[in-house]
């Protein structure tokens, strides 16, 4: 049974063990509340920043409906110099490409679109570690870069580059996968070869849903080569 002068010791070497560790404690405490207010700091700063960048991608999707190029152009540099850790620098150099299509520029939008590539293919180390450690919103979509890669070929074929559009289109096609095939098709009937054409055209074909919306522009492009072999035979 435990006495009353048990019980005294072990008072006693409670006070001492706090006397002598009363510094640890208080630094780890000390420690522990600066991580959780600096954690959430950090949070709210990441929040604001993202927030910023989303004003100015949306500020940008008003400018590219009026077909304001040059403020769009200007919006995205600003994007990806000072938020490439967001989505919104990607996505607002395809936005920008997509406008210098439909501009003419397609010098301007092949080099948007192989910026998206690169980024997408070898994020920056900051963006990496955040979106490995959950820590901020991933900043690179894989997603992006099939999409990119097409968009890519796309331009490139209107430039009367089959071979370069080509290899763009070695890459993981993702869910564009009808879409890689149907460029293949084209690619290769730009080459004249219309064997390799209607291959591809059939793998696009065999690939999409029976209610895809594209199925009939690819069934005419199949149609025409058949109705050419005919001719010829």
């Amino acid at each position: 049974m435990t006495t009353h002068y048990d019980e005294e010791a072990q008072i006693e070497q409670l006070r001492q063990w706090l006397r002598d560790n009363w510094f640890p404690l208080a630094s780890g405490l000390a420690l522990g509340l600066a991580a959780i207010f600096g954690w959430q700091a950090w949070g709210a700063r990441q929040d604001a920043h993202a927030g910023l960048a989303s004003h100015m991608f949306e500020d940008m999707g008003r400018a590219a409906g009026q077909n304001q190029y040059v403020e769009c152009v200007a919006m995205a540099d600003r994007l990806i110099k000072d938020f490439s850790d967001t989505p919104y620098a990607a996505a607002a150099e395809l936005k920008v490409a997509a406008l210098a299509v439909l501009d003419g520029k397609l010098d301007d939008a092949v080099v948007r679109l192989q910026w998206v590539v690169q980024f997408e293919q070898n994020p920056a180390f900051m963006a990496r570690v955040g979106a490995l450690l959950h820590l901020r919103s991933k900043a690179y979509d894989a997603g992006l870069l099939p999409l990119a890669h097409l968009r890519l070929a796309q331009v490139l074929l209107q430039q009367d580059k089959p071979d370069l559009a080509a290899k763009e289109l070695d890459s993981d096609a993702g869910s564009y996968a009808p879409l890689y095939a149907e460029l293949r098709g084209d690619i290769a009937l730009s080459q004249g070869n219309r064997s390799a054409a209607r291959s591809a055209y059939q793998q696009a074909l065999q690939s999409l849903g029976p209610d895809a919306v594209d199925r009939d522009g690819l069934q005419h492009k199949l149609d025409d080569l058949s109705d050419t072999a005919a001719v010829k035979s």
